[in-house]
């Protein structure tokens, strides 16, 4: 057996989630697949299969990988935000500023089936970090605790609002000189919602 059909990898799943962030960072999610992910770490396609079940799986790893990184993103924007003050904001833009820092995994992320951001036990974790930071973020004195469905509704409209603006530009659809100007518009759209 050649070489390069064997394990010699110390850490494979780990070399395989760093070589897939690298392929979507740089060719979009569309570069996702087992073969390219293999090669990149250096081994054959099938030992990725003792991590993975298949490509969907690699891409679950690498989208919770992307919502762990938007997670400490918000966290870091609304560190020194006191709860007394607008929340919401600073969020958005952190929002905003994640998906034009790296577009590529932005897209992988919201490209996962929407079951998975419930109950997939990989994904689902990472999501809830995101969606407990905007709940605290968005609630108002006088809710109820937990998330309730007016928090959920208030949280859904800004996240849809902030996604589709963004997927506009991603598109072409939204006319700008440059990622920055876009950017700085997206926000300053989301800036004047209620």
């Amino acid at each position: 057996m050649a070489t390069r059909d064997r394990f010699h990898h110390g850490d494979l799943r780990d070399a395989a989630i760093r070589a897939a962030l690298t392929l979507v960072d740089r060719d979009g999610p569309e570069a996702l697949g087992l073969r390219a992910v293999a090669q990149a770490a250096g081994v054959n396609h099938r030992a990725l299969y003792r991590h993975f079940a298949d490509k969907d799986a690699l891409a679950v790893a690498v989208a919770a990988i992307g919502f762990d990184r938007l997670a400490d993103r918000v966290a870091g924007a609304l560190a020194g935000v006191p709860d007394t003050a607008d929340r919401t904001r600073p969020l958005l833009a952190a929002y905003v500023a994640f998906a034009f820092a790296e577009p590529g995994l932005y897209a992988l992320m919201f490209g996962m089936r929407g079951q998975a951001f419930l109950d997939d036990p990989v994904l689902a974790p990472a999501v809830a970090k995101v969606t407990d930071l905007a709940a605290d973020a968005f609630r108002r004195p006088g809710d109820p605790p937990g998330f309730s469905p007016a928090l959920r509704d208030r949280v859904m409209l800004a996240w849809g609002t902030a996604h589709g603006l963004i997927d506009l530009w991603r598109r072409g659809a939204l006319r700008a000189r440059g990622a920055g100007e876009a950017q700085a518009y997206i926000t300053g759209l989301l800036e004047l919602s209620p």
